[in-house]
């Protein structure tokens, strides 16, 4: 009796045993995914150069920059001063005739403008420099900010284009890849070659994106900027 007393024991501990792995096991693994879902359209995924492995935002920027980038700006820029008294009346409805949302309803407006105006103050004491930007008829006062860097600010450039989704790329982290690939665009192409010193006073010509923020001062990121005299 004894004997068959002490077996039963044994078993009962070994029963337990493998009831305690078993919940370990199904705690350990319940937040992990052991799968990756790999899109089927091979010739999709090469034709667009996203959500691929060894994708490389740098490469993507460039390979879009002139085919796409450029003519979207140059079809689609509206005159800021328009989209700046549009935005003050209503700005969803601005947005509906003028922006694009990147993301779902409630998501910033965002606008591709263009415009010409006389610059009042440069701002370059901060690495997030700035030009402030008066409208005719000019009055000294600015009317928004274009961005110098050499850092820039938000995701305008990355989020104003319909021809690129979040949902087609891999994660968070690369989509975010993608507006810091963007921004080394601008700057190696536009802000490097332009010397901010002596350029109060002066008109600029621009197209460029801004990110619309209720109770925030209007940010461009420039895509094209020229400088001629003038201004008065």
């Amino acid at each position: 009796m004894i004997k068959n007393f002490k077996n039963q024991c044994i078993r009962s501990a070994k029963v337990a045993l493998l009831l305690v792995c078993l919940l370990f096991s199904s705690i350990l693994f319940s937040g992990c995914k052991l799968y990756t879902v790999v899109s089927n359209d091979k010739n999709k995924d090469s034709q667009q150069g996203i959500a691929v492995e060894g994708f490389d935002a740098n490469v993507f920027v460039n390979s879009v920059w002139e085919s796409k980038v450029i003519p979207t700006i140059n079809q689609k820029a509206v005159d800021i001063g328009e989209v700046i008294k549009a935005t003050t009346n209503n700005a969803d409805e601005a947005g509906k005739k003028y922006g694009i949302r990147s993301a779902q309803e409630g998501s910033p407006w965002n606008f591709i403008v263009k415009g010409k105006g006389r610059i009042v103050h440069v701002n370059k004491e901060s690495r997030a420099g700035t030009l402030d930007v008066d409208l005719a008829p000019y009055d000294g006062k600015p009317d928004f900010k274009i961005q110098i860097g050499p850092v820039i600010k938000n995701t305008a450039v990355r989020d104003s284009f319909e021809f690129i989704k979040y949902d087609d790329f891999k994660n968070q982290m690369v989509f975010a890849e993608l507006s810091n690939a963007f921004h080394k665009k601008i700057t190696d192409t536009l802000l490097s070659k332009n010397d901010f010193a002596n350029i109060k006073e002066k008109e600029v010509n621009f197209n460029g994106v801004f990110t619309y923020m209720p109770s925030s001062e209007i940010l461009v990121t420039p895509i094209t900027m020229e400088f001629t005299e003038g201004g008065k």
